[in-house]
């Protein structure tokens, strides 16, 4: 009983020591949320929403008085401000609560360092903001009308051409600045052969393209057209080239040079009605009496209805180019004269005259009489020390006009005749 008794004095001993645990414990949280609410009500009662704070954003730069029909372009799209007002008010304010622009106002097209003017609520103040200056530009907004033309993205299968090209509409508006409309070369609709079936109608994308290739950025009306076209086998075409005649005596003593076709083939497909084969289309005459200046022209090309079906073009340029008529004449033993002051009392030449061919134009607005060398010949001996010299032949007084084909000899030699006396 004893170890009984004493088994159960041991029993309730460690019970009770299990129930002091766990109030030291419950005290312990007692007092960590006493301080916890202690500091949160101190905090509560502390903490005062007026107090001023700053805090950076960055808000997107705007632009204000725009003329109609004009665009503003910046280099810069955002504006970092740094800005005091209270907590409270700094804690709800959204970035587009400030607004940062520049005005173009009265302004003509050009590129300007314009500065950024901010506007703020009441309550808030700008300590700093960057950039203050930007650079902008203001573009003239216009418009052009272009024909696209079809252009493949990649290559037809061999032997295979396409005939009877349709676009669907024939014309694009594009819109944009001024300096990029300009800068447009052409516009193309572009597709791939495989989209291509034959009398069946084709999306193609129009793109535009300038020196430096595609131009983006741009607004075109509409962005899409439909491209209709034949697709039609090689043996079922000719290539015939193309000629051009210029007739006729030019005016101010010129005369045709050369005649260009461009292109100088065009394609004819030949049909099962076919009654002869042509072998050179040969286009109008181009009449060029009395003309001075050259030519330049586009014809267009036909062909008999018996000859098949002209694919294209339908149209070539012509230029023709006019030559000048020349006259040249040799003249043979033209005297030298010597000029200059030098040591020597005299000189002696060798050879004492030269040939010379000259040529001028027919054409020349100030002719001049051939009978008679139209210039004068020298020889300079200006400060020469040497008793023996080779020097050129020297021209003046060349008539307008005239050409100096060739001197013969160019140079020759002189030779002291006697010494002036020493200074």
């Amino acid at each position: 009983m004893s170890e009984e008794k004493n088994g159960g004095q041991a029993k309730k001993r460690f019970v009770f020591f299990d129930l002091s645990g766990e109030i030291k414990k419950r005290k312990l949280i007692v007092r960590g949320l006493s301080v916890f609410f202690a500091v949160a009500l101190w905090l509560f009662v502390t903490w005062d929403g007026s107090a001023l704070s700053t805090s950076v954003m960055s808000v997107p730069l705007r632009q204000r008085d725009i003329p109609d029909g004009y665009l503003i372009s910046c280099d810069i799209k955002e504006i970092s401000v740094r800005i005091e007002g209270r907590v409270e008010m700094l804690a709800i304010m959204a970035r587009n609560s400030i607004n940062a622009v520049v005005s173009v106002q009265d302004m003509t097209p050009g590129r300007y360092r314009l500065p950024v003017h901010l506007s703020l609520p009441d309550g808030v103040r700008a300590l700093d903001y960057s950039p203050r200056i930007v650079e902008c530009e203001l573009l003239r907004l216009i418009e052009r009308r272009l024909r696209p033309s079809l252009t493949l993205g990649d290559t037809l299968p061999d032997g295979i051409w396409l005939d009877n090209v349709q676009i669907t509409p024939a014309e694009v508006t594009v819109k944009g600045p001024e300096s990029d409309i300009l800068a447009v070369r052409r516009a193309e609709a572009r597709v791939v052969s495989s989209d291509i079936t034959s009398g069946a109608s084709r999306e193609a994308r129009v793109v535009l393209l300038g020196d430096a290739g595609e131009i983006k950025g741009l607004n075109i009306e509409p962005a899409s057209v439909a491209v209709k076209a034949n697709l039609i086998r090689s043996e079922d075409l000719a290539r015939i080239p193309v000629r051009a005649q210029a007739v006729g005596t030019p005016g101010g003593g010129l005369s045709i040079g050369s005649v260009t076709v461009s292109p100088d083939v065009v394609a004819i497909r030949v049909t099962e009605g076919s009654l002869s084969v042509l072998t050179e289309i040969l286009l109008d005459e181009i009449d060029m009496t009395g003309h001075t200046e050259d030519v330049n022209i586009d014809l267009p090309v036909e062909i008999p209805t018996s000859s098949g079906v002209l694919i294209g073009p339908e149209v070539v340029n012509v230029q023709v180019k006019l030559k000048s008529v020349f006259e040249s004449r040799t003249f043979v033993g033209i005297p030298i004269k010597i000029e200059g002051k030098s040591d020597y009392e005299g000189w002696s030449i060798s050879p004492p005259s030269v040939s010379i061919t000259v040529e001028r134009s027919l054409n020349s607005s100030d002719p001049f009489d051939m009978s008679s060398p139209p210039f004068d010949l020298y020889v300079d001996v200006t400060n020469v020390v040497s008793s023996r010299i080779v020097l050129p032949v020297l021209m003046r007084n060349v008539s307008y006009g005239m050409k100096i084909i060739r001197a013969e000899p160019s140079q020759v030699t002189l030779e002291a005749v006697e010494s002036a006396s020493k200074r």
